[in-house]
Parts: structure tokens; C-alpha cells; sequence
């Protein structure tokens, strides 16, 4: 007599006719859900007495043990392996599978126990306390205006399509049977073959083939959506219910990356996961954040780990969209580094003499572009990166500033500049005002940030030349007057622009505030012709425009990431401006070049001397000086 075959959960619960088709039957096959069979089906449940002592919460059925034989990841020319891989010796010649191979590891034995239990947790309320399918809509209508995550972009809808039609909520430990579920799925090697396409690729972690990563990427998204779409009334429509949504759905991602990281199993999907909740935590936690930071030089261990900073063209057997793929990897990460490196005045970690400089859509010179090529994710990559090594070069320019040489060198990393703007596409070069651009808010964007880095490459090679940070002179006080208006066009059309690669705040942080600190400095220093070719009149206006918009909270409120640094630095400019516009009496530090107030010199000294630092510590000094003290009382130190 044949024995009794269990239906799988969804068909069960459905009471319909199983086909009994292991791993997935045939009626989760074509609904592409996720299809689970209980391992003991015929079980009665014993009803138990009930007890004083509060019953722990279920656990999935796996051994909280680590893999005791880690992957090594990428082992360079100095490692034992590039020794030994030369000693053959007789016999051994095996291809089965090793100790160390994910695939010959039960995945039940891998993970962390506790990991799993809050990742199921933070799923159940998450999911339970918003609908999962108004939260589709929400990453749907966000990819819509064009938005999406930069280096996941490929897969971002697909995993919204796939998470929203996963989960069954009809059994009280659905969130432990999924949880355990996706771990297995997480636990599978990632196929890689030449003649793979992109959807035979993906296929691999949606639908019934979800993975941690897969609900790691969806919440992504869904937090940064929530930072681009200030009202969505089938989730939220007040602040604060928009402000618990965002930190539940990036506590979850948090989780999810966690225990796919914890399988020990890098992957192509896991570092795209890793970058893109680096840049998650960057807003939400700020751009000064430790947190930020950390996961910045975990996705760098991790590019590093699997090799990716080798020359990829060099590795058989990867597919075109796949190589285009890992590229964007290595260039976002690398331009990262650079970006908040400088930002944080903290030396960078991914040195390009150990890195093999790659860009996606490069086919022969880094310099050369299809002139066909069309705004977007992978095209700001690109520049980015570009901008991003001559940054480096700049960097490292400032750690022999006393060479003799220092001057020719800028020279020629100035000249590389012009030359890369030259090269650009004559479409993305933007030199009128941003507003009278008529393309897509997307479009627009991206040509503001093209412009922005541009522009920043010769901020800081000036900035690096200047003999002491109080003393500007004309080309540099130029190069800031044109990416302080930029900034202020941006700020001003927020309302018709698309996030292209990088928020409102970081433009206004990191292009903004260096530009408005050494026009003030200038103005402090009463030039002459003030800013060359830039009527001071426009200045004043530009920063009286920086100001107000900070102040009235259009941009940055109290309790949001990096408002300590905005609102330190706009006290001091609106300080300098009041000063400006009053009566005051003599002595104020606006007088005609030459008339000093006593004291003047001493500050100068004390400002910082860090030409890479911007933080609340220059704003400090600035707000010391002489003029400004006459207005206001300094600002408190913190």
C-alpha cells in the first residue's frame, strides 16, 4: 500500500490537490511562490498544560553551528595558496567537494541562531503592522519618478514583485518557517555560466528561490523610497509613522544582510546587498555616522575578499552583463571611498596602487564615451569614479605639498580634469543655470552632480595650492561661487529633480558648505574683485538663499542626519550676513581691505589649518573671528 504523501503548506492550506513535486510542486512552480513541506506532517500537535513560565518562542529546526572551515575568499601572490597551487602532487586530483566548499556543508549547521530568530521577529512585525503589498506600491511608484537603488537597480522591481507574493500568514510560526526557509535558499551557491543572461541569473533568488538577500535589497529600497516620497497615504501620511516605517524596513534589511553574511558564502548578490545598505545607513543615519563608516569599510573588506579589485577581464568564464556588473561594483565602492574619505577628513582605504582601476561601459580608453550614452546609474558611476581617482592623486599630492615638484603635479592632475570634461558627451555638460535644462527631473539631476564634480576636482587641487586656508585667492574663490550657485539652483528646483546617484543633503554638505566657507573667508578678507567674475551682489543673494532654506527646515530638520553640521555652519553665515547688512560701527572686519580689528591675526592662526576639513570644527574657528563677535555671541563648543 502506497504511504501517505503531505501536501505542501500553500496547496494545504488552500485545500487543494497537491502534485507532491519536490523541492517545489507544480501548482508553486507556475504561481512562482514559495513552496514548503512540513517535516512532520502527520504530527499531532500534544496539548500541553499551561504553565506560569512563559514558553519560548519556536525556533527553526537547525543546529546553531558556525562552518569550521571558513571561505578563504581571494588569496593574492603573496599567500601560501599562490605557493602551493604550483605542488601538484600524485593523486591529488579530486574534484569532489572539499571541507572548506559551501556546497558540502549542511546548511542547517551554518548561521547564527539568535541572528535568525530576530530577522523572523522584525519580518513578523514588520509585515503584520504594514501591508506588504501597499509597500510594493510604495517601491513601485518611487521607481516610477525615476528613482532606484544604483548598483541593485537591475533587480530592485523584480524583488518588490517576488517578496510581495511570498509570505501566507495563516499559521501562528509562518515568520519561523519562512525565516528557515530563506536561509537554505541563502545557503545555495549562486550558478555562474558564460552563456547566463540576466534573468536566467536573478532567477536564481526570486520567487519560490527568495533569498535573505532578496528581502535585504526590498527593504532597501523601500527605506530609501520613504526618504524620496515625503506622503504615500497607504503607509503613511504624518512624519513619524513615515520616520518608524524607514527604521523598521532598515532594521529588517540590517538583518537580513547579517545572516546571509553569516553563512560565510560571498557572493555577487551579497556585495550589491552590502553597498547598497552602506548607502541606506548613510541617510539614515547620517554621512558623519560611525555606523555609515563601518558598513563603508565592510563592503571595501568584502571587494577586497573576493577579488574584485584584480583585473576582472582577466577571470574566464563570466557573462557580459555580469563583468558590467561587478565593474559598477568596484567603481561605486572605489568613488565612495574617495567621497567620504574627504568628506570626514579621514584617509581613504582603497589605494589604487593595489587596485586595478575598472568603469563600466569601458571598451577601450577610460576617456572615451559613447557619444550616444544616455543619463543614468551606470553613466554616473563611470564619471564618478573618474572624478574620484583624481581625487586620490589630489590626496596624495597633499601628503608631499613641500615638494618642489607640487605645483607642476597639480598642474598636470588639472589638466587630466579638463581633459575628462572635454571627453564627456556633449550632453552632459551642463554651463548654463540648471533651470534652464528641460530634460526629465532624472536627467536634470544628473547633469547638476556632473557638473558638481567636476567642479569639486578643481576646488580641492586649488584648495590644496592656497599657502594658508585664510588667504583665498581669485581662482578658488571662482571655482566656489559656481558650485555655490549650482547648489542653490538644486536646492531652490529640489521639487523638480530625481535623486540621480546622491541626495540633496550630501550636495549641499559636500559641495555647499566647503563653497559658502571660502567665499565667507574671502568676503572676511574683503578682495578686491571679491570673487573675479562673480558679482558680489550674487554671492550675498546665494548665501542668504543657503541660509533660509536651511533655517525654515525645507532641507534638513532638527533630529535628521547631518543637521548638527548645517546648522552650525548657517548660524555662521547668517552671522556674517547680519554683520553685512547692519550699521555696525567700525571694526566689524568689513572695511576696506587693510583695516583689521586688533585680534584679527590671532584668529587667523587658530583657524584650522586641515584644508580637508569642513567639519563642525572649521565652522567654530570661522565663527571666532573678530567681525562676527561683534554681532552675536560665539556659537557654543560641543
Amino acid at each position: 500500500m502506497a504511504s501517505r504523501r503531505a501536501a505542501c503548506e500553500a496547496c494545504r492550506k488552500a485545500k487543494i490537490a497537491c502534485d507532491h513535486q519536490q523541492p517545489v510542486c507544480g501548482r508553486c512552480q507556475n504561481n512562482k511562490g514559495v513552496c514548503i513541506y512540513r517535516t512532520t506532517p502527520f504530527k499531532r500537535k500534544r496539548i500541553e498544560k499551561p504553565s506560569n513560565l512563559p514558553s519560548p518562542d519556536p525556533s527553526p529546526s537547525f543546529t546553531p553551528r558556525r562552518n569550521p572551515y571558513p571561505n578563504p575568499g581571494y588569496l593574492g601572490p603573496s599567500s601560501h595558496a599562490a605557493i602551493f597551487k604550483h605542488i601538484t602532487t600524485e593523486g591529488d586530483h579530486s574534484t569532489g567537494a572539499q571541507p572548506g566548499n559551501p556546497e558540502a556543508l549542511n546548511p542547517q549547521w551554518i548561521g547564527d541562531n539568535h541572528l535568525l530568530l530576530q530577522g523572523a521577529d522584525v519580518l513578523r512585525h514588520l509585515i503584520t503592522t504594514y501591508p506588504l503589498t501597499a509597500m510594493k506600491e510604495l517601491v513601485m511608484f518611487w521607481l516610477a519618478k525615476g528613482a532606484n537603488l544604483a548598483l541593485a537597480e537591475s533587480f530592485v522591481a523584480q524583488c518588490a514583485e517576488s517578496v510581495s507574493q511570498l509570505f501566507t500568514l495563516n499559521d501562528e510560526n509562518w515568520h519561523l518557517v519562512y525565516a528557515r526557509r530563506l536561509l537554505h535558499n541563502s545557503a545555495q551557491p549562486l550558478r555562474i555560466t558564460q552563456s547566463m543572461d540576466l534573468a536566467e541569473f536573478s532567477s536564481q533568488f526570486m520567487d519560490h528561490n527568495c533569498r535573505w538577500e532578496t528581502i535585504a535589497i526590498f527593504f532597501a529600497a523601500v527605506s530609501r523610497a520613504t526618504i524620496d516620497i515625503p506622503f504615500f497615504p497607504l503607509l503613511y501620511t504624518a512624519e513619524e509613522a513615515q520616520y518608524i516605517l524607514r527604521r523598521l524596513a532598515t532594521k529588517l534589511s540590517d538583518f537580513a544582510l547579517e545572516i546571509s553574511l553569516s553563512l560565510d558564502c560571498l557572493n555577487d548578490l551579497q556585495l550589491i546587498v552590502q553597498y547598497e545598505n552602506f548607502i541606506v545607513h548613510s541617510y539614515v543615519d547620517g554621512d558623519e555616522s560611525y555606523h555609515s563608516w563601518r558598513k563603508l569599510g565592510d563592503v571595501i573588506s568584502s571587494t577586497f575578499a573576493m577579488g574584485y579589485h584584480e583585473n576582472l577581464e582577466m577571470k574566464p568564464g563570466i557573462p557580459g552583463f555580469l563583468m558590467e556588473l561587478r565593474k559598477s561594483a568596484f567603481a561605486r565602492i572605489y568613488s565612495a571611498d574617495k567621497n567620504i574619505a574627504i568628506f570626514l577628513g579621514r584617509p581613504p582605504r582603497m589605494n589604487k596602487r593595489f587596485c586595478h582601476f575598472q568603469i563600466p561601459s569601458c571598451q577601450t580608453s577610460i576617456n572615451v564615451w559613447d557619444p550616444d550614452s544616455k543619463p543614468g546609474y551606470r553613466a554616473d558611476t563611470r564619471w564618478s569614479a573618474l572624478c574620484a581617482f583624481l581625487k586620490e592623486e589630489v590626496w596624495e599630492l597633499l601628503q608631499d605639498k613641500q615638494d618642489a615638484g607640487c605645483a607642476a603635479r597639480a598642474s598636470a592632475i588639472q589638466q587630466k580634469a579638463e581633459e575628462q570634461w572635454r571627453a564627456l558627451p556633449a550632453h552632459f555638460r551642463i554651463e548654463s543655470s540648471l533651470k534652464k535644462c528641460t530634460q526629465t527631473p532624472f536627467d536634470r539631476d544628473f547633469l547638476a552632480h556632473v557638473r558638481l564634480q567636476h567642479l569639486h576636482v578643481l576646488f580641492l587641487l586649488r584648495l590644496l595650492l592656497l599657502n594658508t586656508l585664510t588667504e583665498p585667492d581669485i581662482p578658488i574663490i571662482e571655482t566656489a561661487g559656481q558650485m555655490l550657485a549650482l547648489v542653490v539652483e538644486i536646492i531652490l528646483l529640489r521639487d523638480q529633480l530625481t535623486n540621480s546617484g546622491t541626495g540633496l543633503i550630501w550636495k549641499v554638505a559636500y559641495y555647499g558648505l566647503p563653497a559658502a566657507g571660502i567665499i565667507l573667508l574671502a568676503l572676511l578678507k574683503q578682495h578686491t574683485s571679491t570673487a573675479g567674475s562673480i558679482p558680489r551682489t550674487k554671492i550675498l543673494r546665494d548665501l542668504s538663499v543657503f541660509v533660509a532654506e536651511v533655517q525654515i527646515g525645507t532641507i534638513v530638520r532638527p533630529g535628521d542626519p547631518n543637521y548638527a553640521l548645517l546648522s552650525k555652519a548657517t548660524q555662521t553665515i547668517q552671522r556674517f550676513l547680519d554683520s553685512f547688512h547692519s550699521d555696525a560701527a567700525p571694526g566689524s572686519g568689513l572695511e576696506p581691505q587693510g583695516h583689521h580689528e586688533e585680534g584679527s591675526d590671532d584668529w587667523a592662526a587658530l583657524l584650522s589649518q586641515d584644508l580637508w576639513d569642513y567639519e563642525a570644527g572649521f565652522w567654530q574657528s570661522l565663527a571666532d573671528h573678530p567681525a562676527l563677535l561683534a554681532v552675536d555671541p560665539p556659537l557654543p563648543r560641543v
